[in-house]
């Protein structure tokens, strides 16, 4: 097995540089630094499992998943390449959080640890990996709504602390994602295409001030994670939030990996 250092390409190297640029060509620096920084950091974490992957008495179904976190990373470099506008990044980060339940999978079994359900990755920061549970959370201007959570966060919000949500730079200044404007849409809701996509975070934020931030407006009509045809935003096909591929129903659950 090759490590994962020897198989991996840097993009440190490539950062986009902002200079007299059109809005089009400033708003895709800005998304495609962002889906750069997501494949830096799983390519990172798997990278951190290359020692104890290689020791005597790993089990195969620990290598295996090492080799699908692995694999999932050269898939996503390959797209995030060939990408060119905001909507070729949804494939990219869609990729990406396979690659992570993967990652935290195997990561899981070299620590003893029980492996993670195939769940919705957690809402306030996709690179956390797969929720543990829902949590009740209230945006800002909002009302509480059940929300899939990684541990760490949900112990933050149980105790009255914010969330350690993702952040994106916008115009040069950082703010959480779910106030970021609509290019960053197809790339933060790819994260999700497996659970109900745009859509379900649409329903996650229906009702709240932030809705008008992210261009959903009360139709929820377009903006960061519409589809453009004005859907209702019930989440996917009705009870809960999406399907989770071809294995779950509400609660955020899915199918196996």
């Amino acid at each position: 097995m090759r490590c994962a250092a020897a198989r991996m390409t840097s993009y440190r190297a490539h950062m986009p540089f902002f200079g007299h640029k059109s809005r089009h060509e400033r708003e895709w620096d800005e998304v495609r630094s962002s889906a750069q920084d997501d494949l830096v950091a799983l390519g990172d974490d798997i990278r951190a499992l290359d020692v104890d992957i290689a020791m005597p008495g790993v089990t195969q179904e620990a290598k295996d998943r090492y080799e699908q976190a692995l694999e999932a990373y050269q898939r996503a470099s390959q797209i995030f390449d060939r990408a060119r506008q905001p909507e070729d990044l949804a494939p990219v980060s869609e990729t990406l959080e396979e690659g992570r339940f993967a990652m935290s999978y195997a990561k899981a079994l070299l620590e003893g640890r029980p492996p993670p359900e195939r769940r919705a990755p957690c809402f306030f920061d996709p690179r956390h990996g797969p929720s543990t549970g829902d949590v009740e959370w209230a945006p800002p201007g909002g009302s509480p709504r059940p929300v899939p959570a990684c541990a760490a966060d949900a112990t933050r919000i149980r105790d009255g602390f914010a969330p350690h949500g993702r952040q994106v730079a916008v115009n040069g200044r950082q703010t959480d994602y779910w106030n970021a404007p609509g290019h960053f849409g197809p790339m933060m809701g790819g994260y999700f295409n497996g659970f109900g996509g745009g859509s379900l975070l649409s329903t996650l934020l229906v009702g709240s001030a932030l809705g008008a931030g992210l261009g959903l407006g009360a139709e929820m009509v377009g903006g960061l994670f519409g589809d453009g045809d004005g859907g209702d935003g019930d989440g996917g096909d009705g009870g809960g939030w999406g399907d989770g591929g071809d294995g779950g129903g509400g609660d955020f659950g899915g199918g196996d990996f």
